[in-house]
């Protein structure tokens, strides 16, 4: 029922973890895609033995280096079953998280209009990152996390044929795209159920993409202008349309000649936004780059 994709690069030494809490989960009905993004340290010798004990089906699979985007969308090509959830490879989940994942996939099934069942995560000490105000709601993410202003980090899991309809955009040369780049299009036509449920457990290590947000952004720039033009969406509302368009003011300063067409801006409102906001995108420009 479940596909779980894990992309991953030179984390042979936390594979194990999630692995071992994978072995523990109280219902066994997914499987393990791991996207071995490039790595150069011993992954595919650990994934050779931990093929030899999982008790639930288990790919390897090894490309190019691009991305944890480019990993993910490679996953979901690959995936067989009706729901994709990302984990990452520093990361775990809880003994009963695919149990309730199917609880809750099997209440909303029926309802077309669901495309995405977004579960809490929960630090080392299990402390929720991001406390919901009811146990569960139907809404979108646009409304729900960026107008009702709850930034943080859950656990989202996807309808397949979801992940299929919306990969995420690529960019040559690039190795980073923000989440919400995705989640934002995709709430556009589909709702997601949130649910206050921990079944995630999350490791932000020193050299993951977390510690090195505004390096990997300026290393990034087509992609972190993208976040900045999603977020300038109408339905966003005007605090995030302001915002969106100092993003992408800010990195179109590192981007010489034309854009590509998904980054051109032609709606009136917008350019008009982009022009009020130079100024500050040309200060963020400065002020985030002196912290790279």
């Amino acid at each position: 029922m479940i596909s779980i994709l894990t992309p991953t690069y030179n984390r042979a030494k936390t594979l194990s973890a999630l692995f071992d809490s994978l072995m523990k989960q109280t219902c066994k009905s997914f499987e393990w895609i791991v996207i071995d993004d490039g790595s150069t340290d011993d992954t595919r010798s650990l994934m050779r033995s931990l093929e030899e004990k999982a008790d639930f089906p288990l790919k390897y699979i090894h490309k190019q280096n691009g991305g944890r985007h480019t990993a993910v969308n490679l996953g979901v090509q690959e995936a067989v079953f009706e729901l994709s959830f990302p984990v990452d490879s520093d990361d775990t989940l809880a003994p009963d998280a695919v149990e309730q994942i199917l609880d809750c996939y099997n209440k909303y099934k029926g309802n077309p209009k669901i495309g995405v069942y977004s579960f809490s995560r929960c630090d080392s000490r299990n402390n929720l990152e991001l406390a919901l105000p009811r146990p569960e709601t139907v809404s979108d993410y646009i409304e729900f996390r960026i107008r009702g202003k709850r930034p943080g980090n859950m656990a989202e899991v996807f309808k397949t044929e979801v992940l299929r309809k919306y990969p995420f955009p690529t960019f040559e040369n690039e190795r980073f795209l923000s989440e919400d780049v995705l989640w934002i299009e995709i709430a556009k036509e589909y709702d997601s159920v949130f649910l206050d449920k921990g079944i995630y457990v999350s490791e932000y290590l020193s050299d993951g993409l977390t510690a090195n947000d505004k390096n990997v952004k300026f290393g990034s720039p087509l992609g972190s202008m993208l976040r900045g033009k999603q977020l300038m969406y109408s339905g966003c509302g005007l605090r995030e349309n302001l915002r969106g368009a100092i993003i992408y003011n800010c990195y179109r300063k590192e981007v010489k000649g034309a854009l590509p067409e998904c980054l051109r801006v032609n709606n009136l409102g917008n350019m008009l936004l982009l022009l009020i906001t130079r100024p500050l995108g040309s200060y963020y420009n400065r002020k985030w780059k002196r912290s790279v």
